[in-house]
């Protein structure tokens, strides 16, 4: 038996969360078309007969413009203290850039050992390509495996978690799983407001969970959750007229914790302004953002 901890990294969008999600065939980070959607560490357990891991997932690497920016990086950081493995994404649609630098730059100050290079969306690039990046990179760190990859295709993959098994060390270690279901409800219901609005509203945007209650008699899980605005131009556009946005949410939100949770949802939205919210340290780390 080979397990350990395997750490996710890279610049945003580079398809942390969609190789996530495809290595442990349920979903457990959030996907989505616009950058910065992932806020915390997010950890999901793959077994298979002789191979045991305990994936992190961590926020993309991006130049620090807000106190809960400093919070998404620190995750980052704190999951190479983790990890017996790091993967370091990079997109092969996307040039290479000072995001993918700055990511690079993190993992050889903390003179990450074990790194194996993940070349995405190779189902998109060639084989020239392939091998240009391959020379980029490693003029600026020396990997110790190279893969190229596409999670859309599920190629690549069962190479991936052959090389991961032959640099974990032997062991059969009792890997936690971290589920946190307040965590997965407001998360569930942040991605449906990035999925449904436009612009910079995602960002300025958090949801916490107020209530979570299971009812046993009636098989429900009552759920009252806040959505959180830095403005109350915000508010409106989370609303929506008559109501139609916040609905929208809560309806495409419940169907997503169906299937996660086997029991019937009532769930309640609200919406909250909180100014400067994301430059608050006492309402980021009561919201959970703390590197406590």
């Amino acid at each position: 038996m080979h397990s350990g901890y395997v750490a996710i990294t890279g610049k945003p969008n580079v398809g942390k969360s969609t190789l996530l999600n495809t290595l442990c065939k349920h979903k457990v980070a959030i996907t989505s078309p616009k950058p910065q959607t992932t806020r915390n560490q997010i950890h999901a357990v793959y077994e298979a007969k002789d191979l045991k891991i305990q994936f992190i997932d961590t926020p993309g690497w991006h130049t620090p413009r807000y106190k809960l920016d400093l919070f998404l990086n620190a995750q980052i950081k704190n999951s190479y203290k983790i990890a017996n493995v790091t993967l370091l994404l990079i997109d092969l649609t996307r040039p290479l850039d000072e995001e993918d630098r700055q990511v690079i730059s993190v993992i050889n100050e903390y003179q990450i050992k074990q790194v194996i290079l993940v070349l995405t969306k190779a189902d998109l690039s060639s084989e020239r390509k392939i091998n240009e990046y391959k020379n980029q990179v490693t003029k600026l760190i020396s990997p110790c495996e190279i893969i190229a990859i596409s999670s859309k295709k599920s190629t690549g993959l069962a190479e991936l978690l052959s090389m991961l098994a032959k640099h974990l060390p032997i062991a059969d270690l009792d890997l936690i799983h971290h589920e946190n279901d307040n965590f997965t409800i407001s998360e569930t219901i942040r991605e449906q407001i990035i999925f449904n609005t436009k612009q910079e509203l995602p960002y300025a945007t958090s949801v916490y969970v107020e209530l979570n209650q299971y009812d046993k008699l009636t098989n429900t899980l009552n759920i009252q959750a806040v959505i959180v605005v830095e403005k109350e131009s915000q508010k409106p556009i989370v609303i929506g007229k008559n109501g139609s946005m916040i609905k929208k949410i809560g309806i495409m939100s419940r169907k997503e914790l169906l299937q996660i949770y086997d029991s019937k949802i009532n769930l309640k939205l609200f919406v909250k302004v909180q100014k400067e919210w994301r430059n608050n340290p006492k309402f980021l780390s009561d919201i959970g953002y703390s590197n406590k």
